[in-house]
C-alpha cells in the first residue's frame, strides 16, 4: 500500500498558502469556467437540484450551479480557497472538510460536482465512495480531469519540457496520477467500483489565458502546488530553460486571446449516476 502522507501534506500546505489559492483561480480562471458549464450540464443542474461541490476551490463551479438556480453547498479542505470561494460566489454555503471523510449523513444530496479536484484525493476510489454515499439513489456526479502527458496544451506541454530539461533526481512524493482518469478505460472500472453506473466521458476543448509567452511558466510554478514543488526545486538555469521552453511553445501557437495568448489546456469531464 503506497504512503502517502507526504503527498498529503505538499497537497494541504500547498493549498493552504493564500498566494497560491489565489494565482490558481487568476491563472486557471478561463479554463475552470469553461469546464465549469460541462459539468452543470452533465448534473443537469436546475432549480431542483440540491449540489454538492466537492473541491470546490475558489468557487468557480459553484458560481455557474448558483447560476442555473441550484442549491449548493461547497466544500474545501483549504481555508484559502473556502476564503476566495466566500467573496466570489453569493447564493451558497462554502464549508471547510475532508472530501475522504464527507460530514453529511448518507442520500444527503442529489447530485455531486468536483472540478478538478480527483486527482488531489490520496485515495480516488475512497473519495468517490464517499460521493457516492452522501448521493441520493440515481444522482449524478460530474467530475474534471486535465489531460497530462502526451496531450498537446498546457500539461502535456510541461511535462514534455520537465522531462527532457528538469534533473530527474528531483522527484515528488508518490500519490496519484493526476491525469489518468482522462482515459475511460481507467475511468470507467474506477468509477463503477465506487458505487456508480452509466458511466461517460466527453472531452472539452478548455483553454487559459496569458498575457505574454514567457507568463505561461508562472501559471505552473506560483499556482499550481505539484507542479510548483517540482520546478521550484530545479537549479536557476533548469528554471530558465523550462520557461524559455514553454514560452516558445506559447508563441508558436499563434493564437491570441483578450488580453493575451491562448494555451490549449484540454480535459474531460466524467459524469455517472448513483447505482
Amino acid at each position: 500500500m503506497v504512503d502517502t502522507r507526504d503527498f498529503e501534506k505538499i497537497e494541504r500546505d500547498g493549498w493552504g498558502t493564500p498566494s497560491i489559492a489565489r494565482n490558481y483561480a487568476d491563472g486557471f480562471d478561463m479554463a475552470t469556467r469553461l469546464v465549469a458549464r460541462k459539468l452543470a450540464d452533465a448534473i443537469n443542474a436546475g432549480p431542483n437540484t440540491e449540489v454538492l461541490d466537492v473541491c470546490t476551490g475558489h468557487g468557480v463551479v459553484a458560481a455557474e450551479l448558483v447560476e442555473r438556480g441550484a442549491t449548493v453547498t461547497g466544500l474545501d479542505f483549504s481555508e484559502a480557497m473556502i476564503s476566495l470561494a466566500r467573496d466570489a460566489v453569493r447564493g451558497a454555503r462554502f464549508l471547510q472538510g475532508n472530501a475522504m471523510d464527507i460530514g453529511f449523513p448518507d442520500a444527503s444530496f442529489g447530485a455531486v460536482t468536483i472540478g478538478f479536484g480527483v486527482p488531489h484525493f490520496p485515495d480516488p476510489v475512497r473519495g468517490l465512495k464517499e460521493a457516492a454515499r452522501v448521493l441520493k439513489p440515481g444522482g449524478a456526479i460530474g467530475f474534471s480531469i486535465w489531460h497530462g502527458k502526451g496531450s498537446d496544451g498546457s500539461f502535456g506541454w510541461l511535462f514534455d519540457a520537465v522531462g527532457r530539461l528538469a534533473d530527474p533526481s528531483i522527484t515528488l512524493p508518490e500519490g496519484p496520477d493526476a491525469h489518468v482518469l482522462a482515459d475511460i478505460s481507467v475511468a470507467r472500472p474506477l468509477v463503477e467500483d465506487a458505487g456508480f453506473a452509466n458511466v461517460t466521458l466527453i472531452e472539452v476543448a478548455s483553454e487559459l489565458t496569458v498575457p505574454s509567452p514567457d507568463a505561461f511558466f508562472d501559471v505552473f510554478d506560483a499556482g499550481a502546488v505539484r507542479a510548483a514543488s517540482l520546478l521550484r526545486r530545479q537549479p536557476a538555469a533548469t528554471r530558465t530553460a523550462i520557461r524559455k521552453d514553454l514560452a516558445k511553445r506559447t508563441q508558436a501557437a499563434r493564437t491570441m486571446g483578450a488580453p493575451g495568448f491562448l494555451v490549449p489546456a484540454p480535459s474531460v469531464v466524467v459524469s455517472a449516476v448513483r447505482s
